[in-house]
């Protein structure tokens, strides 16, 4: 089994970095056209990320939802990997390209976050004492 917890977490760091250069940038220039590109990398791509790579940390032993968190995986990945970047490109240059890049990946960014209810909710071995 993937180490997902390494992997969300390690992503999640390259967006922080992503998040405050960007920061950076738009401080320095005084040119705040890209902070909703910034909170979103911060918020999905780090904040986001590394919380679903903490909660796979804590409970990896107990998690027998294998194939639902497999897909939660994947879609977290995709989904909060590209939705900021496809942002960023979209308020960049405002086309049907850029608009597919930020879209698409925010679609399958909502299904990570209904596979996490789903385990959180469903999944009888998480949360159980024995």
């Amino acid at each position: 089994m993937l180490n997902y917890s390494k992997w969300l977490m390690r992503i999640a760091a390259i967006y922080t970095l992503i998040g405050a250069l960007i920061g950076a940038d738009m401080a320095g220039r005084s040119n705040y056209s890209m902070v909703a590109g910034h909170a979103h990398i911060l918020v999905v791509g780090w904040l986001t990320l590394f919380a679903y790579g903490m909660f796979y940390y804590v409970f990896r032993e107990k998690l027998s939802m294998k194939k639902t968190a497999a897909l939660h995986f994947w879609t977290s990945i995709l989904g909060g990997g590209v939705m900021p970047l496809g942002m960023l490109m979209y308020y960049q240059m405002q086309n049907t390209a850029t608009l597919l890049a930020f879209i698409l990946p925010a679609s399958i960014l909502l299904i990570a976050a209904a596979l996490f209810i789903v385990i959180l909710f469903f999944d009888k071995k998480l949360f159980s004492t024995v």
